[in-house]
């Protein structure tokens, strides 16, 4: 039996150190191999010190602060020759896992995996009811499973860019017929996918297909879905369109929100925030050189990779208001009585980045969004994208209803995307005796157990 037991976590709820360690000490024997120091200067690191530190140095007792050391063993490995269980840890110590950061407190949280088996995230309300649920679970029997194509539905993964593609549906019919209230459907037969979505599964493949991401190659993809789908509910934009069919295609010094609107999957792409901003600005370059077309797009990206990076709305409010002079001291109230229809990025993206900051899921992050009265699909897409990768949740019915207005083509790319980029969620291990929904639980990052 082999299996992998990291702790990386801010403490346990709840637990004393007596009362936890001896469930790391059953798990020492099976692994008995120590954590290689490359490991932890090239992953570990690096995770605690933008997850816990904000950027500054790890202290040399960065144990007691994020993962007591029981026994001088702090984390057990056995990879053997599965290098797909390397490739999972070394994606979950990368990115973090689900919808769990630290204003929700910290719940006690368990991971083992088992050559790619998942004993899921859980947490008890008592020493024992944790104790009971980590030795219920059943090792046996388990084996390589290969990953495989497929759609998950929403309740089992973090939504990606379906999370810009749904805010770009739900906004459609009020571009031009603009509603400012909240109650309002986000699901009508009227609603379909525009020009939003489109340039956003053509990053999407540029991001998936060309791996040194070229402006040449980027152009070429944007260029094949647009002309795919030359006539999308609402239209390109008269400048955009002509691009679209040039044969010597050339930016154009546009600073409208078309280079926010479309780049939702740079900031789910990348590791690091300075290579997010390097992308945005490179795909937003190739129509939208003006400054204010790549600080949108910039801006946009960077919000994405805050909310699913773990930080706070507060540090991504910060961050956003003083790295690009963006007003967001205001709330959905102040700016909805004079606010009218933009295609500027200076005039929609910080508006749709405060809806979200508004905004208590990913359901009314949409709604105050679409409320303002603006560009209601480009703002959804912006606001959307934020707020999935914030919330990690979108409602599985306003999922189906979105999925199913999109082409095969068009899924194919989200899906593939999802799979490199996304940290699936599954459930693979059922105990009666708790509650699937009392027991498993997604983390961001937060505390992680692997």
């Amino acid at each position: 039996m082999k299996f992998l037991v990291t702790r990386i976590g801010c403490g346990i709820a709840g637990f004393k150190d007596e009362e936890i360690a001896p469930l790391f000490r059953k798990a020492v024997p099976v692994g008995n191999i120590y954590l290689p120091q490359k490991f932890y200067d090239i992953l570990l690191e690096p995770y605690l010190k933008h997850c816990f530190y904000y950027g500054k140095n790890v202290p040399e007792d960065y144990g007691a602060h994020v993962g007591h050391m029981y026994e001088k063993n702090w984390v057990y490995f056995h990879f053997g020759n599965e290098n797909g269980l390397y490739s999972e840890t070394v994606c979950y110590i990368q990115h973090g896992l689900g919808d769990f950061h630290a204003n929700d407190g910290v719940p006690i949280s368990m991971k083992a995996i088992l050559f790619n088996r998942f004993c899921h995230w859980g947490y008890g309300e008592t020493p024992d009811t944790f104790r009971r649920w980590y030795e219920s679970i059943d090792y046996t029997n388990t084996r390589i499973k290969v990953n495989e194509p497929r759609n998950v539905s929403m309740n089992c993964y973090n939504p990606l860019l379906i999370s810009a593609v749904l805010g770009d549906i739900a906004g459609s019919i009020y571009e031009f017929s603009p509603n400012k209230s909240t109650d309002i459907v986000l699901q009508d037969s009227r609603m379909d996918y525009t020009d939003d979505t489109i340039m956003t599964v053509a990053v999407a493949d540029w991001i998936l297909n060309d791996k040194k991401l070229t402006k040449k190659g980027l152009v070429a993809r944007m260029q094949a879905w647009g002309r795919k789908y030359p006539h999308p509910m609402g239209a390109y934009g008269n400048m955009f369109s002509e691009w679209l069919h040039s044969d010597n295609p050339k930016p154009y010094k546009s600073w409208g929100n078309g280079a926010a609107m479309r780049v939702a999957a740079v900031g789910f792409a990348f590791s690091t925030l300075e290579e997010t901003l390097k992308v945005a600005k490179k795909s937003a370059e190739v129509t939208h050189n003006h400054p204010e077309g790549i600080k949108g797009a910039q801006a946009t990206a960077a919000a994405i990779f805050l909310a699913r990076t773990g930080h706070t709305k507060e540090e991504i409010r910060r961050y956003i208001a003083e790295t690009f002079d963006y007003d967001l001291n205001r709330t959905c109230d102040d700016i909805r009585p004079t606010y009218s229809f933009d295609g500027s990025c200076q005039g929609t993206v910080p508006e749709s980045i405060i809806a979200f900051l508004d905004s208590k899921d990913y359901e009314d992050a949409l709604r105050l969004c679409i409320s303002l009265g603006g560009d209601a699909d480009t703002m959804g897409a912006i606001t959307g994208a934020i707020a999935g990768a914030y919330y990690h949740q979108i409602p599985a019915s306003l999922y189906e209803f979105g999925i199913n207005k999109l082409p095969e083509d068009m899924k194919d790319i989200i899906n593939k995307f999802d799979r490199e980029h996304g940290r699936i969620v599954s459930y693979k291990w059922y105990n009666p005796e708790f509650p699937k929904e009392d027991l498993v639980r997604k983390v961001r990052s937060g505390e992680i157990f692997i």
